[in-house]
């Protein structure tokens, strides 16, 4: 395959060097990228949470080398049971994430290569995963990225909804079936999704009155927020707007966002795409245009451009 790196980037590789994060559940394998040592320092590791951690077309090797040859440092690694990493794999679900890898990955890269100072950058799953290490590293992260991620637990969505309950069914099953969730690079698939979403959004709403509470977000999902919310991290939080999960996004923001001070919205940046944003995983020219985006709003953020983060 071609070689993308530039020069710069290729020093990087150079530079780079494995690491064994002991963790919760098993070791945890990941790769360590240097930034380069004539580059303006930017003093924070970029922690980049997918899977694998090369990703499905070496975009955060690439990724990390680019974010290196700036100034900043960069981590990739394995989850526990997967890749290289020790431990037993098991069902990911984005409100059951994997906060114990998280935490032990920034307590080391601090412990053992003097990183102080972190921001992190994931995709569903590995968003949520990401959000997690607030509840207990909220002081050390100066910063989210946060891309198309599920926010309610399904079942609260099917409560919602019962008057719809033969849809809801119909797509409970559906995602149930490991099958279908591959076959979701079909457009008319994740319309159809899109549909029965847009009605659960909806649905609570509806000429201003509620059938039922409203839409809730997961509890991992609103108190992981909650400690987000209470640090002096800024986020960016990413859609596409036919995403399904940027409609469950949009219904719990609606309940989150006005009781947020001022200061903290301030902080908050969500950008809608037309289109979708979570088949980037599975469209590769859209998922390299979703990094393009994310690492230029890292990096007009390094301490040396103008608008430059605070540390805590």
């Amino acid at each position: 395959m071609p070689w993308r790196e530039a020069a710069a980037d290729l020093a990087r590789a150079r530079a780079e060097r494995p690491v064994i994060v002991p963790g919760p559940d098993g070791d945890l394998f990941g790769i360590f990228t240097p930034p380069a040592p004539e580059a303006p320092p930017a003093e924070r590791c970029v922690v980049l949470f997918t899977r694998p951690r090369s990703h499905r077309n070496r975009m955060w090797v690439e990724g990390a080398r680019r974010l290196a040859a700036r100034g900043f440092s960069a981590f990739r690694f394995d989850y526990h049971g997967n890749g290289d990493s020790g431990g037993e794999p098991g069902r990911l679900d984005p409100n059951r994430p994997y906060r114990g890898d998280a935490v032990a990955v920034l307590r080391h890269l601090r412990r053992e290569l003097g990183v102080g100072r972190f921001v992190l950058y994931g995709s569903c799953f590995d968003a949520a995963t990401a959000l997690s290490a607030f509840a207990e590293e909220a002081d050390a992260i100066d910063a989210l990225a946060f891309v198309a991620a599920p926010v309610m637990e399904l079942d609260e969505v099917v409560r919602l909804e019962a008057d719809d309950r033969k849809d809801w069914a119909h797509l409970w099953r559906a995602v149930r079936k490991p099958d279908n969730w591959r076959a979701l690079g079909s457009l008319e698939r994740w319309k159809y999704m899109a549909t029965v979403f847009e009605r659960v959004a909806r649905h609570p709403f509806r000429d201003g009155a509620a059938s039922g509470p409203g839409p809730q977000p997961s509890r991992a999902f609103a108190d992981h927020f909650g400690s987000l919310a209470r640090s002096r991290a800024r986020a960016l939080f990413l859609y596409g707007e036919d995403d399904p999960e940027y409609l469950s996004f949009r219904a719990t923001q609606t309940l989150l966002w006005p009781g947020l001070p001022a200061e903290v919205r301030a902080r908050f940046e969500v950008v809608v795409w037309p289109g979708l944003v979570h088949d980037g995983t599975l469209e590769m020219e859209r998922q390299r245009e979703i990094f393009e985006f994310v690492a230029g709003w890292i990096e007009r953020h390094h301490p040396a451009a103008e608008g430059a983060w605070t540390s805590a």
